[in-house]
């Protein structure tokens, strides 16, 4: 359709500008042009249908996960496996405080493996006496990131090398939420994507566009206490021009609704849209 738009384009310049009345040949020389571009846009919407197609029927794995392995001594990395067995977007993970990856991540598995490769560090301390975890984060921004690159790392090796890292989303919750926006500064472009989850944090255009984040999503409880700072900034944004969304959770505070998947569904769609 380019092709045929080019030549009608070209053929305008070059033409003598006249009034006179179009002889027989002309015309249906136009006409014969404007059926090459009606053919053309055909072909393109049916390879649209047929791109979408082979992606319906692409084969699709059985078992995704969760799965885990060491990470370090006494810390695991969580993961899980495309829904695609073609899929190699990595989808990353930093989980709250006294919020393990088997509740931060596996929530929305379903709606994380349908992007790609799922990665969910631990923690470095177990959260009060629970002996759940280690579920809490104990350390810097800075140590997060390189316990974030090391889980990579693992993961990378035990799936044969299948992640790709070109067009990764990096999400957060809570306390991860405020290390991915501190992680995004920290390596512009390697994060284009990010999804923020229960995190009021200070982020505006200019800091994005700097961080080479290409668009972000941000969720928030109904009835928690960050709803209202993080509409205001993603109304900033949407002013600015900025590509950002809120989506909101019903029925909860600071802990996840029980259709978290279909939101996080929603919020990885949006930022990969862009």
């Amino acid at each position: 359709m380019r092709l045929a738009l080019g030549v009608l384009l070209l053929a305008a310049c070059r033409a003598p500008h006249s009034d006179a009345p179009k002889t027989e040949t002309e015309t249906d020389a136009a006409t014969e042009t404007e059926t090459e571009a009606d053919a053309a846009t055909v072909t393109e919407a049916a390879t649209d249908a047929a791109t979408e197609a082979a992606a319906a029927t692409a084969p699709r794995r059985e078992k995704i996960g969760p799965f885990e392995t060491i990470m370090m001594p006494n810390r695991t990395v969580w993961y899980a496996l495309p829904r695609a067995e073609d899929g190699h977007r990595l989808v990353a993970h930093l989980h709250g405080q006294c919020a393990p990856p088997v509740y931060s991540c596996g929530s929305w598995i379903d709606a994380g493996a349908e992007y790609g490769f799922m990665v969910c560090p631990t923690g470095n301390e177990h959260c009060n006496d629970s002996g759940m975890g280690p579920a809490m984060w104990d350390e810097s921004f800075a140590l997060m990131d390189s316990d974030l690159e090391r889980g990579i790392a693992v993961v990378q090796r035990k799936t044969d090398g299948g992640i790709d890292r070109d067009g990764a989303v990096l999400t957060g919750f809570s306390r991860g939420g405020w290390a991915a926006i501190d992680l995004v500064r920290r390596h512009p472009g390697r994060w284009p994507y990010l999804v923020l989850i229960e995190a009021d944090v200070t982020i505006n255009k200019a800091y994005l566009e700097a961080s080479k984040v290409r668009a972000v999503a941000m969720v928030a409880g109904e009835h928690g206490t960050e709803l209202a700072g993080e509409r205001k900034s993603v109304d900033a944004m949407k002013d600015a021009g900025y590509p950002a969304e809120l989506y909101v959770m019903p029925d909860t505070a600071h802990l996840y609704s029980t259709n978290i998947d279909e939101i996080m569904r929603q919020a990885l769609a949006f930022v990969l849209a862009h």
